[in-house]
């Protein structure tokens, strides 16, 4: 199940990135933060409240939330000032790393295997970066 999270994760992302190139034309992306965290929030905490979730604070959380707005906010920005088809892959590079911080931080296994998807992931972002 967590393959389909997974899966509906990445196509929201995708859509995502490629609402804000559009509206980043005319549009401040910060602006586009807000009202997108505007709504976010609501939501979650909607959803946490229906699904008797645990609300403790944990200051972990705010770093969180800190290393997102700055992540999103500095995509965004880069989705105004560039390409789509190169600010994307790029970007995406940030799941590479997070396989390499599993890998060695959280101790997950390790295989050849593991270790040839993470080399064609790099290789992949240098080929869709563009000739500029």
């Amino acid at each position: 199940m967590w393959r389909l999270y997974t899966l509906l994760a990445v196509l929201f992302m995708s859509f995502n990135s490629f609402i804000v190139k559009i509206l980043s034309k005319k549009q401040n992306p910060l602006v586009i933060m807000v009202y997108q965290f505007g709504l976010a929030a609501p939501l979650v905490l909607s959803y946490l409240f229906f699904s008797k979730g645990d609300l403790s604070f944990n200051p972990l959380l705010l770093l969180i939330g800190a290393g997102y707005f700055a992540a999103l906010s500095l995509f965004y920005t880069a989705l105004k000032k560039g390409n789509l088809t190169k600010a994307g892959p790029i970007f995406s590079l940030n799941l590479l790393v997070t396989s390499l911080l599993g890998f060695i931080v959280l101790n997950e296994p390790f295989s050849w295997k593991s270790g040839f998807g993470l080399f064609f992931g790099v290789l992949s972002i240098y080929f869709l970066r563009g000739e500029n």
